[in-house]
């Protein structure tokens, strides 16, 4: 089976790795399954084709469409599917009529404003639909319209997270000091817009001097950076100093296991909180300004099941209480990681979703050959 991903890449790399975990929970279902990603050109932020390209899965750019090109174009790199998956790419839907053999399922976004209403049309087209958000997050009401309803299944977040190895162990491959207190920030290309980003990042790697300044040997590594350019702004040095890394885009693989090793992780969107949720390490969330990030956020707060701080709260002092807070309170930390753990867990994950992507796509192709 030809199966091909279609992820969003208009903004950060969270839809990449969470359709790279899906497809890595599908060949275990069927080794057999040819995989590859299709990054849509007219969205794309070119630091996203190297995300894709570390999953490890072949990489095509989907060419810009007019009137005249796009059925070409769609039929060249689409007609050889057999399965599209898309996440909260249902723009691309009604393109489906150009692919008539292709079974098609999608990964809807918790909804920013009325997008998802406005779009049921495009979703009760497909084959499935997952819906891939923890249990806490209830279902808008338009998954409820009976077109959509009976192609649903609700399956948590897809978190792969069985092979990853012990906190000791991740920090021996990475190569980190046991004697450092590690803090892990994704910028991920600041999704959220400059302005969030820079506060973020200036209100990290502020608290972290601060600590500093007070004899904390913390040590501070930023991760998805495809461009230590993407760096400058006025709250960040232009000399880095020797305590802060660097490390750039990796595999997601490799992104487990640095979530893994830090006694910290920064979280800004729901992918990021929901893998250091499942790996037990303890996270301050400042919730991007779209309303899924913000649900989490006050989930996480209601439930004392991490540290948060909304953006316009964000101070490199406040930040550092933060983050003492839990290099600290050993017996507190503990409760929060349990936590944040039972809140993101549940509802059978990339697993079940793979059970499901794979049932609808069969399912196609077999009423298809009936006809």
């Amino acid at each position: 089976m030809q199966v091909t991903l279609i992820p969003s890449v208009g903004g950060g790399i969270g839809h990449i790795s969470r359709t790279a975990t899906l497809a890595r929970a599908m060949l275990r279902l069927d080794p057999n399954l040819e995989i590859s990603f299709l990054l849509d050109s007219e969205r794309l932020r070119s630091f996203n084709i190297g995300a894709a390209e570390r999953t490890g899965f072949p990489v095509r750019v989907l060419p810009p469409r007019g009137r005249e090109s796009r059925d070409d174009i769609v039929r060249h790199f689409l007609g050889g599917a057999d399965l599209i998956v898309d996440d909260t790419m249902r723009t691309l839907i009604p393109y489906r009529h150009l692919v008539p053999r292709a079974a098609w399922v999608s990964i809807p976004l918790y909804p920013v404003g009325d997008e998802l209403f406005l779009d049921w049309p495009h979703l009760a087209q497909t084959d499935g639909i997952v819906w891939a958000y923890a249990p806490f997050m209830e279902q808008p009401a338009e998954l409820s319209i009976p077109a959509i309803a009976a192609k649903l299944r609700a399956t948590g977040p897809f978190l792969d997270v069985e092979e990853v190895p012990s906190k000791a162990k991740a920090r021996r491959e990475l190569g980190l000091n046991d004697q450092e207190e590690i803090v892990v920030y994704a910028p991920r290309g600041m999704p959220f817009g400059r302005e969030f980003g820079e506060t973020v990042l200036g209100g990290t790697y502020g608290a972290l001097e601060n600590l500093r300044a007070q004899g904390r040997k913390v040590r501070l590594l930023l991760l998805a950076v495809s461009d230590p350019k993407e760096l400058r702004c006025p709250a960040f040095p232009s000399d880095v100093p020797d305590w802060v890394s660097v490390v750039g885009l990796v595999s997601p693989a490799e992104s487990l296991r640095y979530t893994r090793a830090a006694d910290i992780v920064v979280a800004e969107g729901t992918s990021t909180a929901h893998e250091a949720a499942a790996l037990g390490t303890p996270i301050v969330m400042v919730p991007g300004v779209i309303r899924e990030t913000w649900l989490l956020g006050t989930m996480l707060l209601k439930h004392k099941a991490a540290r948060v701080l909304w953006v316009e709260n964000v101070t490199p002092e406040l930040m550092a209480q933060e983050f003492d807070h839990i290099l600290s309170e050993d017996e507190t930390r503990y409760a929060m990681l349990d936590r944040a753990r039972a809140i993101v867990t549940g509802g059978g994950g990339a697993p079940e979703a793979a059970r499901f992507v794979l049932d609808a796509a069969r399912r196609f192709h077999a009423s298809s050959s009936n006809r």
